[in-house]
């Protein structure tokens, strides 16, 4: 197929797709090639994602318009799309769709872990509550999507999931006076949710077990785990991938990821790559908390999109996931004043 493509585009010079095409290729490559890599073993998917993420930065770098109208829409339907999902994988029981931890079963969607699969759901919440109060989505379907979305957070049966999406829907409702309706509807629906979440779940105790084990304490033992493999190997660090190949020698009844970005870089690629990447997840931090200050519902949005992945870097292993980490990164880049400019003029002269 690829010498067939490139055999057109040599007779056909004008075929050359434009950079978004290219950087959307790249992306649907690494999607299918992950598909297959469930069911054969063996994957350049990480190769492909590695390429698509800088690719797809790049050109919203260039076409902060482009980012501006595309962002919010894309980010809504594609946590919409994983949302129902990961909703049909927990009714059916179906793995890898969702996935039965510790007795309890948890939806994860395509992203087969249920609290990466919750963060998508809070950035597409917050994606669908700003256009509905810019005018962009009435309320009707702004009620259809968000719903399915805070479906998709409850069957996560993620708790850090269920405190994001009930914070912006307050904080919506208190900031985007256009969007209170349909917060507050959302809210009443996520309640219920959760509710049909946990007596669908069919095994008390585990919903238990699940909801008194502690966030942090969990992790204590996995974060000293990272922090003396840095040590022992600070400036040159172990390679990609090599904390959990240590921890399957090490302590294989410890989590296999650090939980931690900066930590999980640091054992792979030393104290350099850590502080760069603790660097990466303060400024995408800081960004957000100034745009969730916002008024304007794009900007709110955008902000909250990038406190949501960042803070996510602090605790879990959701920067493993190059899609995740190209949401947070274009949302951090959509609060620039170069593109609140840009989105402002286009925005003043559409009809």
């Amino acid at each position: 197929m690829a010498a067939v493509v490139l055999c057109v585009l040599g007779l056909w010079p004008a075929l050359w797709p434009e950079p978004p095409w290219i950087a959307g290729g790249l992306s649907l490559a690494a999607l299918a090639d992950a598909a297959s890599f469930a069911l054969h073993g063996g994957s350049l998917g990480t190769l492909a994602a590695a390429a698509a993420v800088p690719a797809l930065l790049a050109v919203a770098a260039v076409e902060p318009a482009a980012l501006d109208r595309w962002l919010l829409p894309a980010l809504a339907v594609t946590a919409a799309t994983l949302a129902t999902a990961g909703l049909a994988g927990l009714v059916l029981r179906s793995p890898p769709l969702a996935e039965r931890i510790a007795g309890l079963w948890r939806a994860g969607g395509t992203l087969e872990y249920p609290p990466a699969l919750g963060l998508v759901c809070v950035c597409g919440l917050a994606a669908v509550l700003a256009l509905h109060a810019a005018g962009a989505l009435d309320l009707g379907p702004a009620l259809v999507a968000g719903g399915i979305l805070v479906a998709g957070a409850a069957a996560t049966f993620d708790r850090v999931t269920a405190i994001e999406v009930l914070g912006l829907l307050a904080l919506c409702a208190v900031r985007l006076p256009d969007a209170r309706t349909a917060s507050v509807a959302l809210a009443l629906g996520a309640a219920v949710a959760g509710a049909i979440a946990l007596a669908a779940s069919g095994n008390p105790d585990a919903v238990s077990r699940h909801l008194r084990h502690g966030p942090v304490s969990s992790r204590e033992a996995v974060w000293g785990d990272a922090a003396t493999a840095i040590s022992e190997r600070p400036f040159a660090g172990r390679g990609p991938g090599a904390f959990s190949e240590l921890q399957a020698q090490r302590h294989p009844r410890h989590p296999a990821y650090a939980h931690d970005a900066a930590l999980e870089q640091g054992v792979d690629a030393g104290l350099v790559a850590a502080a760069g990447t603790a660097a990466a997840l303060a400024a995408m931090l800081l960004a957000g908390l100034r745009g969730m200050a916002s008024t304007d519902p794009r900007r709110l949005a955008a902000g909250a999109v990038a406190a949501t992945v960042a803070a996510s870097g602090l605790y879990d292993f959701t920067w493993s996931f190059a899609p995740i980490v190209l949401i947070g990164a274009l949302a951090a880049l959509a609060l620039g004043p170069t593109y609140a400019a840009t989105g402002d003029r286009a925005r003043s002269s559409s009809p």
